[in-house]
């Protein structure tokens, strides 16, 4: 059965990984319509200097990078109207751990920190159906690349930007997103007006103890996540949402007083965001985000999270892609996660808030920077450890090339041509 540890793990759900996936060409019959299948090429590096200024546990410096690498392969028409999309990513993670090691904060001031190694992203297949309003995705599967996406928010580099730590703190080592995915499978639909909806269910504990390159062991014990989302877009809104998780199996609760270990279910929490634009000063235009989540606190270290973003664009008309945001995420510790630190005489504040400064300037088509800064009030909400300045600098490298694979029908030997 999962382990009962309360943790609250960070997984970057905007992490700079770049998808890789596996071609395959399948032969057209000359009587039918030929297959158009695409291919995408895509890779990058991302480095991330920071230095904890003052405050945490130390003064120092991190340095934390990534390789990703990938290929996606489109194909439509095939199987009488179906498309097919197949995605195979990787990555490699090294640096060094500023939260762990200097700051000392439960949301990570780093969205791109993780043990070191190759490591398999996503491994995935989907079908879309009719004009691709419903679609079918299985395989290794990251849960933040489709429920609880950030929009506006994922211009900032905190861990909890992205995927919200009400969820990314639950299970044996965090649910089913970057680093450690697992298997799972997902099914998305349409309707008019804007309206989407998906449900999924994920293998409960992802990734294994000594972090190994992938894993995807499943058990009936360890039980399955399940998550739903409903989503709303309109011409203003860039994103209503609302979403729901659940652990289909039983965790020891957290418990100040010791007492025999006696596994209960109910592991469950609740989400909703908004993401809509906030109108336009001159030529710059403005955006806000704000999203709120629980987590049961019988189980669990934080039983609720609110943060907040805004976000400027277009400040110099010869600089369109330049973007400047502030943001502040707050995690607040529940009452049985408190009395279990208070009987082990570490006593705990009732949250931590973080405040993010952060711009982003495209240099060129492939070359970012973003100079950030961020305060973290009461980090890992311990009393003795002092508010922490944290001062740093990404850069992001990225290329991308796509092709269109033009099938050509042949009645006795098919055969496939790579096109611009």
């Amino acid at each position: 059965m999962p382990s009962t540890q309360s943790r609250i793990a960070r997984p970057a759900a905007c992490s700079p990984w770049v998808a890789i996936s596996a071609l395959v060409c399948l032969p057209v019959d000359a009587q039918e319509n030929p297959v158009r299948p695409s291919l995408s090429l895509s890779a990058g590096y991302t480095g991330d200097l920071r230095r904890n200024t003052t405050g945490g546990l130390a003064v120092g410096d991190a340095y934390a990078d990534s390789i990703d690498l990938g290929l996606v392969w489109v194909n439509d028409g095939l199987l009488g109207g179906t498309r097919m999309t197949a995605n195979l990513s990787m990555m490699y993670l090294h640096g060094d751990d500023i939260t762990g090691r200097l700051v000392g904060d439960l949301q990570g001031v780093n969205n791109l920190e993780a043990q070191d190694g190759w490591k398999l992203y996503e491994s995935w297949v989907e079908f879309g159906f009719g004009d691709g309003a419903s679609t079918l995705r299985t395989g290794v599967l990251d849960i933040n690349a489709e429920f609880d996406v950030p929009e506006t928010s994922a211009l900032f580099l905190n861990s909890s930007f992205g995927i919200g730590p009400d969820l990314s703190q639950t299970g044996v080592r965090g649910p089913g997103c970057w680093p450690n995915t697992g298997l799972g499978m997902r099914l998305a639909g349409e309707w008019r007006g804007g309206l989407a909806w998906r449900v999924a269910a994920y293998d409960a504990t992802p990734g294994t103890d000594d972090d190994d390159f992938t894993s995807v062991h499943v058990s009936r014990g360890d039980g399955a996540l399940i998550a739903g989302e409903l989503e709303y877009r309109s011409e203003r809104i860039h994103k209503l949402a609302f979403g729901a998780w659940q652990y289909s199996a039983s965790f020891e609760p957290l418990l100040a007083v010791p007492s025999t270990p006696q596994e209960h279910r109910g592991n469950r929490g609740f989400y909703a965001m908004i993401d809509a634009s906030l109108g336009s000063v001159g030529r710059v235009d403005f955006d806000g985000a704000l999203r709120a989540g629980t987590a049961s606190d019988k189980f669990n270290a934080v039983d609720l999270y609110t943060g907040a973003v805004i976000t400027a664009t277009h400040l110099w008309e010869s600089r369109p892609g330049d973007a400047l945001g502030l943001g502040v995420a707050r995690v607040r510790l529940g009452d049985s996660y408190r009395a279990l630190r208070n009987s082990e005489g570490q006593p705990a504040t009732a949250a931590e808030t973080t405040f993010e400064l952060v711009y982003r300037a495209e240099l060129t088509p492939w070359l970012s920077l973003l100079p950030n800064v961020q305060f973290v009030d009461s980090p890992g909400a311990d009393p003795g450890t002092g508010d922490s300045w944290v001062a740093g600098l990404r850069f992001e490298i990225a290329y991308e090339k796509s092709w269109a694979l033009m099938a050509r029908a042949q009645r006795k030997s098919p055969s496939f041509a790579l096109g611009q």
